[in-house]
């Protein structure tokens, strides 16, 4: 009995340093999900911002292919097609990576109820059987190496409309120019418009 009686009170003590392992852990996975809460604030920050920025490159670009009508029906066309391309695809990154944070920051929480339900509810044999793999677990969690880098590539995107004034700024040259002579032949004066 005393034999069971030191090996009960081994499990205990080794019991309660994994505790305080597992409260660490726990604690850390605080900071993890902040990190994920402030990524997904910059994230949708970065959304946001990007697509207002797109709403006023459409804006602007319908203006300049107003002014210019027709001629510029087919470039405007293209345009808003490589934007709305842009768009796309910088909205696809944008919410795959959120997705990924999302799923990172449920993990946490969840790891971090599981972990204080065994610590609270949990035997000391129970604790011990779970401890390292939930140690792994929360290393694991806390590896967000691949998410920030992916955050970081993504950086801030810029997208501007740079229109050109060439038209405007020599329409007659463009558009051609009319010129009136006048050839007399006896009484009668001839004009010929050339354009």
């Amino acid at each position: 009995m005393s034999h069971n009686g030191h090996t009960c009170s081994d499990v205990n003590e080794v019991a309660e340093d994994f505790r305080r392992q597992m409260k660490s852990d726990a604690d850390n996975m605080v900071a993890g999900v902040d990190n994920c809460r402030e990524m997904l604030q910059r994230l949708e920050t970065e959304k946001n911002g990007f697509n207002e920025l797109v709403r006023k490159v459409e804006r602007k670009l319908c203006e300049k292919a107003e002014k210019l009508k027709q001629t510029i029906d087919v470039q405007k066309e293209k345009l808003m097609n490589e934007l709305s391309s842009i768009k796309q695809k910088r909205m696809k990154k944008i919410e795959s990576l959120r997705e990924e944070i999302e799923r990172q920051l449920l993990s946490m929480e969840s790891y971090k109820k599981y972990v204080d339900e065994v610590r609270q509810k949990g035997t000391a044999c129970d604790i011990a059987r779970a401890a390292s793999s939930l140690h792994d677990r929360a290393e694991e969690l806390m590896t967000m190496d691949v998410i920030e880098r992916t955050l970081d590539d993504l950086g801030h995107a810029d997208v501007t409309f740079t229109s050109s004034n060439f038209v405007f700024d020599d329409v007659n040259k463009t558009l051609g120019q009319l010129h009136l002579t006048a050839v007399k032949t006896g009484e009668r004066i001839l004009y010929r418009l050339l354009s």
